[in-house]
């Protein structure tokens, strides 16, 4: 009889082991559908990688050539970017979004010092593309325009763009590009998100380029 009840024991324990297994597997399998995260108690990262890319298309006597190149993404449009986000009042006296406000415009400047990430890219003066040492251009076709956005859709990763094509109505030198959150130069709620520098091109009267900003959008 103490055989009988000593087998009967072992078997009590294995299902009652085997029933704590299923509930545990259970467990894990229900935080993989609510969260997709084998690990339930795992963190959720969300937002969790803002970047901005650069492609230009120029059209020089008929002929296109494309080039992709490195931007600085500045602390201060960072900034901006995350105090929105957080349904707070930017700092620095720029401006909240709205239909006149938000990193939609594309600027052009012919200067060809590169920009670091904690340059001061605000306000009236520093707002503008190039700045704090270049100076955007106004003239011969490259003020600052209202880019073509397209926003994201669906599951991460995705990008947004913003394209411009600038016609030149005289020759004109290139080598730099910024996305700001302002429609004029000189005004005093302007703020840089990203600028980036290329190799110097000179446009004639109707030559083209097409700026392309990308802005990577990547959570999980």
């Amino acid at each position: 009889m103490k055989f009988l009840k000593v087998e009967w024991t072992k078997k009590r324990g294995a299902i009652a082991l085997l029933a704590t297994g299923l509930v545990v597997t259970s467990f894990i399998l229900g935080g993989y559908i609510a969260t997709g995260n084998l690990n339930p108690w795992g963190n959720r990262h969300y937002y969790q990688i803002l970047n901005a890319n650069f492609q230009e298309c120029h059209t020089l006597s008929g002929v296109q050539t494309c080039t992709s190149d490195h931007n600085v993404l500045y602390d201060a449009g960072a900034l901006w970017v995350q105090q929105v986000t957080s349904g707070e009042t930017p700092t620095g006296g720029v401006c909240v979004p709205s239909a006149t406000c938000g990193f939609k415009y594309v600027a052009m400047s012919a200067g060809t010092t590169a920009p670091a990430a904690t340059d001061s890219v605000t306000g009236a003066t520093n707002g503008d593309c190039g700045k704090p040492t270049d100076t955007e251009l106004t003239t011969n076709g490259f003020a600052r325009q209202l880019g073509v956005v397209t926003d994201i859709s669906g599951s991460s990763p995705k990008s947004s763009t913003v394209v411009y094509t600038f016609t030149a109505t005289a020759t004109q030198a290139v080598a730099k590009s910024c996305l700001v959150n302002q429609s004029t130069a000189a005004n005093a709620a302007n703020l840089q998100l990203a600028t980036v520098t290329f190799t110097s091109i000179t446009l004639q009267n109707t030559d083209t380029i097409r700026i392309t900003w990308t802005i990577s959008w990547t959570w999980s």
